[in-house]
């Protein structure tokens, strides 16, 4: 029994081929009938990123750099490329074919590479990232060994972000006035109650810990602790820029 003639169909517009199926046969003479974008010829054999395109007389391979969409209706697969000559850089997003056929002129399949810094702009880069750093560590708060009320100093958090920073400011001065010999030193709060917190991870947090404090051992707290800290961090940022001033290359700026 003879193979049962088959139509390949292509597409309407990109005439590459889609599927193939039984052809229908003449009922009279039993022939294949023609089938709407359809040819009886079999396409050739494809490999990954290549497509069967009819030309109207035969097929054709072509490259295939697209992307498809799968059956979640996204799409993946593809080549992604960047045209330098079209100022693509390190920072530019890729580009994907969006019709059949070889890449554009020009084109690369590697993302280009990052540019090498000069000194100077590596010594800018790494001052800013200085800054940066030294300003989340400031942020991040401190610990400071204080008697919460157990009779036992312990080790305990205090945050540290920009309200935070504003509130001991305050507090501070307004426990600085309480132990002035100003008359209105009588009417100014006894105690300062300030949180705090044990066992203290950045991930977690810790168990709060509610401090009353006197003014002088909030005052304490102010310089020993926060003021300490910041100062500290402060510190070590400004040994950290001038370690970059005087690195002489690009490596030695960016390992400090």
């Amino acid at each position: 029994m003879s193979e049962t003639p088959r139509n390949y169909f292509y597409d309407g517009k990109t005439r590459e081929f889609l599927k193939s199926a039984p052809a229908q046969l003449d009922p009279v003479t039993g022939a294949p009938l023609p089938a709407l974008l359809a040819t009886p010829a079999a396409p050739p054999e494809t490999t990954e990123k290549q497509a069967a395109v009819w030309n109207g007389e035969a097929w054709e391979i072509v490259e295939d750099h697209r992307q498809h969409v799968n059956e979640q209706g996204t799409k993946e697969g593809g080549t992604p490329y960047w045209l330098p000559d079209e100022g693509d850089d390190w920072q530019s997003p890729e580009r994907y074919m969006e019709v059949l056929g070889p890449l554009p002129a020009g084109a690369v399949t590697t993302r280009p590479e990052k540019p090498a810094l000069t000194l100077e702009e590596a010594r800018d880069a790494a001052v800013a990232r200085i800054d940066r750093e030294t300003s989340e560590a400031i942020l991040a708060g401190f610990a400071y060994e204080i008697d919460p009320g157990t009779g036992t100093p312990e080790s305990l958090h205090f945050s540290y972000d920009s309200f935070d920073q504003q509130n001991f400011a305050d507090s501070a001065n307004v426990a600085l006035l309480s132990l002035s010999v100003s008359p209105q030193a009588a009417d100014l709060p006894s105690s300062v109650t300030w949180n705090a917190y044990r066992e203290y991870t950045p991930e977690t947090g810790g168990e709060l810990v509610r401090l009353t404090l006197d003014p002088a051992s909030f005052l304490a707290l102010y310089t020993g602790g926060a003021l300490t800290h910041k100062a500290t961090q402060m510190e070590i940022g400004g040994q950290r820029k001038a370690a970059v001033a005087a690195a002489e290359t690009v490596d030695a700026v960016e390992a400090i």
